[in-house]
């Protein structure tokens, strides 16, 4: 055993791996080992590194390294960190092999289950104590999919740092919220059961056993020394497990340990300040209190390392000699991060570098602020283009992945593949979307915007040719979708087409659009192909019970084999390349994960369905161009790049915000003996100050995020102050440079006139020929809707499942007292009501389709039935003669221009007097008297001259109107309203200048 072990560093400004390869196959590292001179003995070497990415790149070093010379490699093994992935560690033959990895799908439907069990045993607790107090229940079986999730991320946290879940006992005072308890009492459940169940299926939990692998490693070299030397290069030991892996290395004769980027420079009383600990004398407040270590600081991994080896940072030495510039940024940013208790240490550091070491050092260094992320993402694209066009190795390194996939899509416009290390969430890839759509289609009712979704998805086929499906689903757009919301499920779909095409040639029916007459073949084969794909979930979805996950899945099968199917029946499409390939794994896990017994109310699994596929990745098989990288902060470790772009330094991005645990709340975690959530920006800072050893730097972020105002990152507020404002600015100089070429990327070429006011004044020739009185009224009120409509001939689209029209109403309801006046002669009493209700039932019959507008529809006019009667009751004493939805017009001649007003009068009544009455049904609010009086509400007074114009074929020209009524037809505790709105006296002549007036101006 040594007595000293050898402790190495490399600073952030060299390149980590290649000055290790160098350094070790040179002689520098292990003494009498120089593989140069002996390239046999580089195959007697172990290394051990944190990540696979890092281990990966080793062979090519080695052979640069040796001038492409033959040579048998070492042993590399990745043994992960906190946040790797299970890793395949050697255990020796006389051990025991362990249990297999529980996979991650099987773990996630069982937790559900028991989250789901313990929300039934908290309802019965509440039920028998009659307590109101609320217990946090999961809502739903989803909710209790993503709280099972975090369950299992605590559950892994515990496993890594190897807690004592024993602890929990005495975690909750009397004086904690119940909540907490009964928390406590199911993680007791969880510490007790969980193991049984793992141990009945054979299986472990995946972070559990890489810490056992791990172990059983260090045990192995510790018990058999490798011949060779044995060397770990970049792991931290920040969880006990390695730090484990590091002890037994450390007391190896030929072992050695090369840490990232340990801070040489800082100063020992900062040095020491990352040590202290939280001591209590009782676990629950009393006792003597010294400040918490500080855990978000970049070295406090590597201080609780050398701590744990009983070493000190005079132990470590530095191999790579970054010179001068890189040194003294190195420098800054160290003191640009030091603890805050100890940041009076500034003064002494801005005395020994003054503003043209500061400058110097950040020379290379730009920051760019954008206005938005997609600006940022803009920006940084080319950036990374230009590193390219310099011949420079590039990297964009971010914990944003929604920035990081924004620069990918970016640089794609230059056919640059730029691979995402991270790769996109399987839920928002094409497969997985078109599987969620098509349960929510079946499960949740058949939802308007899904199923336009669903059926213009490329996947999506139905047995038909792709242009088939997509004319299809355009005309049932058209005909059918663009409207009111049909009656839940396929069912309701289909007698929503066949109410619409029954409908079509209806004028007066609400809003069916007429649609080429061979369409609607096409629009009913596509509904009933819909129905037949659907059956198997939606037959699931009529039933209350919770139905078995293997069944739903099956059945959910079964249903995308349908909708993917193209003409041939093949669903290929929907499993081909990485997502498809993806969402087969999924199927496959959820396929083996039968036995979790976990139920689902049918309605609930789509929302089940994504709370499970969270967390999952899908990654590009084919490698990126290798001129460029985007990775996150993890992937990025230890490698170097010639520039490098820390995107996304924002406040709660980069550092991610921490967020409490629903489980334990932070004294519970650190009562058990586990890391603070700041742990985790400690090891963001840290990678935040490797990246800044590039030589090329260009820091970025965005001032507004999601229409929100943002922060900048700590880190960079630190490193700008400290630099000062001089040298901010310069850096800002440098990088708004790609976002003003990125504002000019897009923009036309020449100069850009701004666009005159709309000042619609078409020639005469342009303008309406005819108009009808309603649109008299448009036109003074609102010129510009005529000019759309009638010159520019452009027609208001229907939303999509809108809500009832007023319109739509308006006209039933006209249709309705039209035909029951045209009809019924009399008596106006309860059998004239009931008639009138039978007419109303024939023309409501087609809403049957859309039952949200007949059930707010109906009962109004069930009241305007009774309501109308007896009005009619009362008035029919004086009329002598009615004229119903009568149409008609008048030819005027205007300067220029030859004019037709034309309208439909409601209805005219001949009264006994002589006189006529011009009657207007009204289903919404009727014009004042001032409107009326000032021809802003022309309606009325327009058909009271076409009468005197003799307009109305029938309607005697020469008797005179004696009354202009409104009937307000309610529905309400007043059904129906008589409002009389007779204008001051006008002559024709007048009200045709007026009109031609308006239509000239």
């Amino acid at each position: 055993m040594p007595d000293q072990p050898r402790l190495f560093t490399i600073p952030p400004a060299v390149s980590f791996l290649e000055t290790f390869v160098d350094k070790l196959v040179g002689g520098q590292l292990v003494p009498g080992f120089r593989p140069l001179d002996d390239p046999l003995l580089l195959s007697s070497a172990t290394l051990y590194l944190p990540t696979r990415r890092a281990a990966r790149l080793l062979p090519d070093l080695f052979q640069r390294a040796f001038g492409g010379r033959p040579v048998l490699l070492p042993i590399i093994r990745p043994v992960g960190d906190a946040d790797e992935d299970i890793q395949s560690l050697t255990s020796g033959p006389d051990l025991e092999p362990l249990p297999p990895a529980m996979p991650l799908i099987d773990r996630h439907l069982a937790m559900t289950r028991l989250v789901m069990a313990w929300k039934g045993a908290l309802r019965r607790e509440a039920l028998a104590l009659r307590s109101d107090e609320p217990l946090g229940l999961p809502a739903s079986t989803a909710d209790a999919a993503w709280l099972a999730g975090d369950l299992l991320t605590l559950m892994d946290e515990v496993e890594t740092e190897e807690a004592d879940w024993s602890e929990l006992a005495g975690l909750v005072p009397d004086d904690h919220a119940r909540y907490w308890q009964i928390t406590l009492d199911f993680l007791k459940i969880v510490q007790e059961a969980w193991p049984a169940h793992l141990a009945e299926l054979g299986k472990m939990d995946p972070k559990a056993r890489r810490s056992a692998l791990i172990r059983r490693e260090a045990q192995r070299i510790a018990a058999t020394p490798p011949k060779g030397p044995v060397i770990v290069a970049g792991v931290t030991g920040s969880v006990p497990a390695t730090a484990e892996l590091l002890k037994a290395v450390a007391r190896l004769e030929q072992g050695v340990i090369v840490l990232p980027g340990l801070d040489l420079d800082l100063d020992d009383r900062s040095w020491e300040a990352l040590g202290q600990r939280f001591v209590t004398g009782t676990r629950h407040g009393s006792g003597t209190k010294t400040p918490p270590p500080l855990s978000s600081h970049p070295q406090h991994s590597l201080k609780q390392l050398l701590d744990r080896l009983g070493v000190t940072r005079a132990d470590v030495r530095a191999l790579g000699d970054p010179g001068d510039i890189l040194s003294q940024r190195q420098r800054l940013v160290s003191e640009a991060l030091r603890p805050a208790d100890t940041s009076d240490g500034w003064t002494s550091y801005l005395d020994a570098a003054p503003i043209e070491v500061r400058s110097a050092a950040l020379n290379n260094v730009s920051l760019m602020t954008a206005r938005n992320e997609a600006d940022e993402a803009l920006s940084l694209a080319i950036a990374l283009r230009e590193a390219i066009e310099l011949g420079e190795t590039a990297a964009l390194i971010s914990p944003d992945r929604m920035l990081t996939r924004r620069v990918a899509a970016e640089l794609a416009r230059w056919n640059i593949q730029a691979d995402d290390s991270a790769g996109r969430p399987l839920d928002q890839t094409a497969p997985a979307i078109l599987t969620i759509l098509a349960a929510k289609l079946a499960l949740n009712g058949c939802e308007p915007i899904d199923l336009l979704a669903l059926l213009k998805h490329p996947l999506a086929r139905l047995g038909l040719p792709i242009k088939d499906i997509r004319a299809a689903a355009r005309a049932l757009e058209r005909g059918v979708i663009r409207g009111e919301r049909p009656r839940p499920g396929t069912d309701g779909l289909i007698m929503a087409v066949e109410a619409c095409r029954a409908a079509v040639e209806n004028a007066h029916t609400p809003r069916w659009k007429k649609v080429h007459e061979g369409d609607w073949d096409v629009i009913a084969d596509l509904a009933a192909r819909l129905q037949r794909a659907l059956a198997p979930l939606e037959n699931l979805a009529g039933g209350r019970d919770p139905v078995l996950v293997e069944h739903l899945f099956r059945a959910h099968v079964d249903v995308m084999q349908a909708i993917s199917a193209d003409e041939a029946g093949a669903a290929d499409e929907l499993y081909a390349a990485e997502a498809g390939e993806a969402l087969a794994a999924f199927w496959s896990g959820l396929l083996e994960a039968e036995a979790s017994g976990l139920t689902v109310p049918p309605h609930e699994w789509p929302s089940v369905l994504s709370a499970l596929m969270s967390g999952e990745a899908v990654r590009r098989r084919l490698p990126g161009d290798p001129r460029v990288q985007i990775l996150g902060p993890m992937e990025a470790r230890l490698q170097a790049f010639d520039f490098v772009i820390l995107g996304g330094l924002n406040e709660g991005t980069w550092p991610q915000r921490t967020r409490n645990d629903p489980w334990l709340n932070r004294p519970m975690k650190r009562d058990m003996g586990l890391e603070p959530p700041e742990r985790r920006l400690g090891a963001a800072a840290h990678d935040f100050a490797q990246g800044m050893g590039a030589k090329r730097v260009l820091l970025s972020r965005a001032t507004r995020a999601d229409g929100a105002p943002t922060v900048a990152s700590r880190w960079l507020q630190r490193l700008t102050t400290l630099a000062g404002p001089d040298i901010a600015a310069a850096m800002e100089t440098r990088g708004i440079r790609y976002s003003q070429l990125a504002a000019l990327l897009d923009r036309q070429a020449g100069d850009v006139r701004p666009a005159n006011r709309p000042a619609p004044k078409p020639p005469l020739a342009a303008r309406p020929k005819t108009l009808s009185v309603t649109e008299i009224e448009r036109l003074v009120r609102d010129p510009y809707a005529i000019f759309a409509r009638h010159s520019l001939e452009l027609q208001p689209v229907d939303p999509i499942g809108g809500e009832p029209g007023a319109a739509d109403k308006g006209n039933l309801i006209h249709d309705a007292l039209a035909e029951f006046l045209s009809t019924w002669t009399g008596p106006f009493d309860e059998t004239a009501v009931t008639a009138l209700l039978e007419i109303g039932e024939e023309l409501f019959e087609p809403l049957d389709a859309f039952p949200a507008i007949r059930a707010l529809w109906w009962p109004r006019f069930q009241r305007i039935a009774e309501g109308f009667v007896a009005f009619e009751a009362k008035r029919s004493l004086d009329v002598e003669k009615r004229f119903l939805e009568i149409g008609g017009g008048v030819e005027l001649k205007l300067p220029g221009l030859d004019f037709r007003l034309r309208g439909r009068a409601d209805r005219i009544d001949l009264m006994s007097s002589g006189s006529l009455s011009v009657i207007d049904y009204k289903t919404g609010q009727v014009p004042s008297q001032k409107q009326v009086d000032a021809l802003l509400s022309p309606q009325l007074p327009l058909e009271a001259a076409m009468i005197q114009r003799g307009g109305f074929k029938d309607v005697p020209a020469d008797l005179p109107v004696g009354e202009l009524l409104y009937l307000q037809l309610k529905g309400g505790t007043e059904a129906v309203l008589e409002v009389g709105r007779n204008p001051k006296d006008a002559a024709l002549e007048e009200l045709i200048e007026m009109l031609g007036s308006a239509l000239n101006n």
